[in-house]
């Protein structure tokens, strides 16, 4: 009986955190590398967290990729200083997005960033 193949992608092996049912970007989706992408589309996404707090943030979405970025303040604020503080002035443009780290309640969380240079 079988249950399916999965497709090795990465070096060591198909991290299990990209197989589960997800709408956004994990950190884990990069897979290690810089990933430069091109903005298709951004909307006000009203999101849903833990406890049930509801918070709209911005969610880019990109040429050929499935999944959206939901855009913290930070990353927000590097795009809007690329391309312009309107949203719609960052479709049409690249971005490079990597993974980092960041501090969330007194404790190191892994997170996308978007680098602080325009693409070449």
């Amino acid at each position: 009986m079988s249950t399916g193949t999965t497709t090795v992608t990465e070096k060591h092996g198909t991290d299990y955190r990209t197989l589960f049912d997800r709408d956004y970007l994990g950190h884990f989706d990069l897979q290690g590398r810089e990933v430069t992408v091109l903005i298709s589309k951004v909307i006000g996404g009203t999101l849903t967290a833990q406890g049930g707090k509801k918070s709209k943030k911005p969610v880019c979405y990109f040429d050929g990729k499935e999944k959206g970025l939901i855009c913290n303040k930070t990353n927000s604020k590097t795009i809007a200083g690329m391309y312009g503080n309107f949203v719609e002035g960052w479709v049409g443009n690249r971005i490079t997005l990597y993974a980092s780290t960041t501090e969330v309640g007194g404790e190191t969380v892994e997170c996308i960033r978007v680098r602080n240079k325009v693409p070449a």
